[in-house]
């Protein structure tokens, strides 16, 4: 059996004031690793496949988050879904295209599937600045990007457009792009694509 030791503790008289992180000074000249969060020092918020839209907006809004990953019973990765997804008009489409009411939609009917995402290599991470990642955000039209391990086909982090406007004080405008044309027709007729 383990033996443990008393600590003798210090009387607080004195002490008045309180550590705090030390403030970050982050530019888009600033290494691009700063604002990836890591899911190895991180356990990544994750909502299942068959969470109510309503309680994932609920619980996202209580944890302060604009997008989580999805996964399924298994823990497998299967897509992401935004704050900006489950306040979309997109929400009313999809009822109306699967005949369900609103209040019967779940993650997964209006999640972006993980095939329609793109990462960028740990390796790109490590060598690119704040800056360039933003930039790359703005190209693809998407408010995140996933960071990937190709090595071992493994997702180790995630950046969010908001996480780089928050810790750099910016404004971040990002235009979602379609990626096809029937992505395109959807957005003109105001349909979610499911036909």
């Amino acid at each position: 059996m383990q033996t443990y030791h008393e600590l003798k503790p210090v009387s607080l008289g004195s002490y008045h004031r309180l550590s705090h992180p030390e403030t970050e000074s982050l530019s888009l000249e600033s290494p691009a690793s700063d604002i990836v969060t890591r899911f190895d020092h991180t356990r990544p918020f994750a909502l299942e496949l068959d969470v109510g839209i309503d309680d994932a907006l609920l619980l996202m809004k209580k944890a302060h988050v604009r997008s989580v990953i999805v996964m399924d019973g298994a823990e497998q990765f299967k897509g992401i879904i935004s704050v900006a997804d489950l306040e979309s008009r997109k929400v009313l489409s999809m009822a109306q295209s699967l005949g369900q009411r609103r209040d019967e939609l779940t993650v997964a009917d209006l999640m972006t599937p993980r095939d329609k995402l793109s990462g960028l290599s740990i390796q790109q991470i490590e060598g690119s600045r704040i800056g360039d990642v933003l930039k790359t955000l703005q190209d693809v039209g998407s408010q995140h990007m996933l960071v990937v391990k190709p090595d071992e086909s493994l997702i180790c982090g995630i950046i969010s457009a908001s996480d780089i406007a928050r810790k750099l004080h910016i404004p971040v405008a990002i235009t979602e792009r379609a990626t096809s044309f029937r992505e395109v027709v959807d957005v003109l007729y105001g349909r979610n694509g499911a036909a």
